[in-house]
């Protein structure tokens, strides 16, 4: 019974434009695949700490593929790659498209909760790569900051019962090419009511290390801005519901929020997500 719980979770988990790792491993030798078309949209902008009205709408629009494979009982594969389109009203010449930041991650289990002795949570430990994509970078509507990446976490989750979950990671993210290092932690909370339905609550907190800030010094060079080069910082709410029409098939939906931050635009964010196992 855990283990299916835990197979409801993790595709809550997967539906999350910020989510890469599990604390609960996928089956050896099963593969999970997800489509994930993401909608985010921002009319205001944190201006270091200061929310200001943006003179149209920031939006941008994205596919995700993503890919999880179980290797056996202590290892698995994450992989996450996709293409997006962004928009900025007042200049359309601002219209960016390109192939988004790939993401490839390997998970090992230290802690394995169903057969821990002494009741202990479940615990992931995840490194990754992010391969920067192919965009422009510099612009407020840029598709990503064009670095690439080493990312390293620690994840640990809970099944408290058959309807309640917990799960957190803290993780450090280290970039290239002058753009900040991140450290970024998540909570999560994840309610399953009825078979094969889970409902998710989650926080996520991304702390740029240092960088500039909008306005001040190093932000305007050549005629252009460095927005890749920001000490961007983050506090992001998400609510997701997500059930398995069979063993095999499965769907979600997603709504988040930027709930605080810096340097950054105060997003809503939309998303959709198909998954199919085997």
């Amino acid at each position: 019974m855990k283990r299916l719980i835990a197979s409801g979770i993790t595709l809550a988990l997967s539906q999350l434009s910020f989510a890469e790792g599990s604390p609960w491993l996928p089956e050896p030798g099963s593969t999970a695949i997800s489509l994930s078309q993401i909608h985010q949209t921002a009319d205001e902008l944190y201006v270091k700490d200061d929310k200001n009205d943006l003179p149209g709408d920031l939006e941008q629009d994205t596919t995700f593929l993503s890919v999880t494979h179980g290797l056996n009982d202590d290892f698995a594969l994450d992989f996450r790659t996709g293409y997006a389109r962004s928009t900025f009203d007042p200049a359309p010449e601002s219209h960016e498209s390109g192939r988004t930041d790939t993401n490839l991650g390997v998970s090992w289990r230290v802690i394995d909760e169903f057969i821990s002795e002494h009741n202990l949570p479940s615990t992931v430990i995840r490194a990754g790569v992010v391969l920067q994509g192919n965009y422009d970078t510099g612009n407020i509507n840029a598709i990503g900051d064009g670095a690439d990446a080493f990312e390293l976490s620690v994840i640990s989750g809970k099944i408290i019962n058959q309807w309640l979950a917990v799960s957190g990671e803290l993780g450090y993210r280290a970039r290239n090419s002058d753009v900040p290092d991140d450290i970024y932690y998540k909570l999560g909370t994840y309610l399953s009511p009825l078979p094969a339905f889970t409902v998710s609550l989650n926080y996520s907190n991304t702390n740029a290390r240092d960088g500039i800030n909008i306005g001040g010094n190093g932000f305007e060079s050549n005629g252009g801005t460095n927005f890749h080069k920001l000490e961007e910082d983050t506090e992001t709410i998400d609510l997701g519901i997500s059930y398995g029409f069979t063993e095999n098939i499965s769907a979600g939906v997603n709504a988040a929020q930027v709930i605080d931050g810096k340097n950054t635009a105060n997003s809503e964010v939309y998303a959709l997500t198909l998954g199919y196992s085997f």
